[in-house]
């Protein structure tokens, strides 16, 4: 079984058949027989570490077997919360225009506008999300070696507010003084600079309509080129 997690960009966001995201065609090309994957759209990284941890303790515990791991992290800046009274996890991007929830009900999505406001102007710093998101990553390479998992993970958006700014990961990392965290990474098996976001969007491969659900993710040929770079590289680091 391969294993995928991460938001849209790997759950295929506008594709007609989800079956052509990118992680079922990866598996193909490994030759594994199954895939499950727990991608949603809009997510955090929070969202995405904290399930594939759990669930594949789930299945660790159980004895099923675990061919390959594969992870599109996404942007730094995406938060979720738990509203108690509502028992409902909510997922938010407070520097993002549109801060409706479709779980929520007016009131709720106006004082979560107010509170996206309050947090970007008192409370928000690039380097503290990039600060969280490479110790999500190590929290993740710890638990695949631990595990003895065969894995990848790479970067379904840019690291960076401007999602059209390219991401400079070890400048990042010496900004935010954590090039000692960087050195204990695999970098064989993680994704420094390239993004699937910046790969589709140089070869114009995404839906360009906006106001479609669609707009800015890719399309099925670009989820396949992505599957063979993935590939390759998986291949190459054997």
């Amino acid at each position: 079984m391969l294993y995928a997690n991460g938001c849209s960009f790997t759950y295929g966001t506008g594709l007609a058949h989800k079956d052509r995201a990118w992680p079922y065609i990866l598996a193909e090309k490994l030759k594994i027989d199954s895939v499950e994957t727990e991608a949603q759209r809009g997510v955090s990284n929070a969202y995405i570490v904290r399930n594939t941890v759990t669930n594949l303790s789930v299945k660790i515990a159980e004895g099923e077997k675990i061919d390959f791991v594969a992870i599109g992290m996404t942007a730094p800046n995406r938060k979720e919360h738990f509203i108690e009274k509502k028992n409902l996890l909510i997922h938010n991007i407070p520097s993002h225009e549109y801060h409706g929830n479709i779980n929520l009900d007016d009131k709720s999505n106006k004082d979560l506008t107010k509170f996206n406001n309050l947090y970007m102007q008192y409370f928000w710093s690039p380097l503290y999300d990039f600060h969280n998101y490479l110790i999500q990553v190590m929290q993740l390479q710890n638990f695949f070696v631990a595990n003895k998992l065969p894995y990848i993970i790479f970067n379904s958006l840019n690291l960076t507010p401007n999602l059209l700014e390219p991401t400079k990961f070890t400048e990042l990392c010496e900004q935010s003084d954590m090039m000692p965290v960087y050195k204990q990474l695999d970098m064989n098996r993680i994704y420094e600079n390239q993004t699937f976001f910046t790969y589709m969007y140089d070869l114009k491969k995404f839906y360009p309509v906006e106001g479609d659900e669609r707009y800015m993710h890719p399309n099925e040929e670009a989820h396949a080129e992505w599957a063979e770079i993935l590939f390759q590289d998986i291949e190459k680091n054997k």
